[in-house]
């Protein structure tokens, strides 16, 4: 048996940049981070080495690898020729909750099937696979920083380049300023699930034209200088760089906001958060907010109809924490 564990994000500012239309021409830029949340994928021999079987939220019994619903494992058991094999994926939290959880799965995956090859792909290698199965072969219209999030692991800022080419660079911020920001971090879950392939394929469109693509480059200078803030020990600004980024990102595109995100994150500022945003592409899932400790409790007493989720950052990446194939 072989288990992988890969993290699933959150992206603070400049998502939206690290779709292809928008860095091949401007280049991107967003800072993120991953969290203890994760998606494992464990896998042996099957009994029957006839038989493929796959366990997510649903279930399949194939003999043939072509007859697999699942894309991404249709897809990679027939790039390396791994049929006979049963996969099974748990994760932390439910997918379509605007955490990265496609990608991560993907990343997972790519690690777990190099294991079974006696491999250790590099971060960047199963970053860049990952990419390639997504947006070349599967054709998402996707962007890039999901997969350099969950296999690269921490709090980095990421570059997409105009050339294609990606550059990860870890905040230099002193462990105890990491947990002071995290600390004045708070996650709620509103609750649904939702593709994020639709309202990205109308981003995409949108953010090479007109005043959408002001405003993203605008997300991305945002990006920037937050950079420069926290790494100079201005975390508040944290929290006024998601105020900032999500006025502008719900500008991108029809789908990304509605009636009921607006009013819980009116509601949540005015309870004495600093600034928010909606994760992921956007409709439902998960908001994230910077507010102060002293003015937590009170948030949390006044929205009790909603899930708040305790998260930490994590440093590690996507990671194999089983293997006994070599006994």
């Amino acid at each position: 048996m072989i288990i992988s564990k890969t993290p699933l994000r959150i992206s603070f500012c400049g998502g939206g940049s690290d779709i292809p239309s928008f860095y091949r021409k401007h280049g991107g830029c967003v800072l993120s981070t991953s969290i203890d949340k994760y998606i494992y994928i464990s896998s042996i021999h099957s009994f029957d080495r006839c038989l493929t079987k796959l366990r997510y939220s649903s279930m399949e019994d194939v003999e043939n690898l072509s007859d697999i619903r699942h894309p991404v494992f249709r897809e990679m058991l027939s790039m390396y020729n791994m049929p006979g094999f049963e996969f099974t994926s748990t994760s932390d939290i439910p997918a379509g909750t605007g955490l990265g959880s496609s990608s991560t799965f993907t990343v997972g995956l790519s690690n777990l099937l190099h294991a079974w090859r006696g491999e250790q792909p590099s971060k960047e290698r199963l970053a860049t696979d990952a990419c390639k199965m997504e947006i070349e072969i599967l054709g998402e219209p996707i962007g890039k920083q999901d997969q350099y999030a969950a296999a690269y692991g921490g709090l980095n800022f990421i570059e997409f380049n105009e050339d294609d080419t990606v550059d990860v660079t870890p905040l230099s911020l002193e462990k105890e300023q990491k947990a002071l920001l995290n600390r004045r971090l708070m996650m709620l879950y509103l609750g649904g699930t939702r593709s994020a392939s639709e309202i990205l394929k109308k981003q995409s469109s949108n953010i090479t034209q007109g005043q959408a693509e002001n405003n993203q480059l605008r997300m991305c200078d945002i990006a920037r200088n937050l950079r420069t803030d926290l790494e100079d020990g201005r975390l508040d600004a944290l929290g006024e760089a998601l105020d900032k980024s999500w006025r502008l990102k719900r500008t991108l595109s029809e789908g990304i906001t509605n009636h009921e995100i607006d009013a819980v994150y009116k509601t949540v500022t005015e309870l004495g958060a600093i600034g928010g945003k909606l994760l992921g592409a956007g409709g439902s899932g998960f908001m994230l907010f910077y507010a102060e400790e002293d003015v937590q409790n009170n948030i949390r007493k006044h929205v009790q109809d909603r899930m708040w989720m305790p998260f930490k950052f994590e440093e590690s990446g996507s990671s194999i924490i089983f293997n006994d194939e070599g006994r």
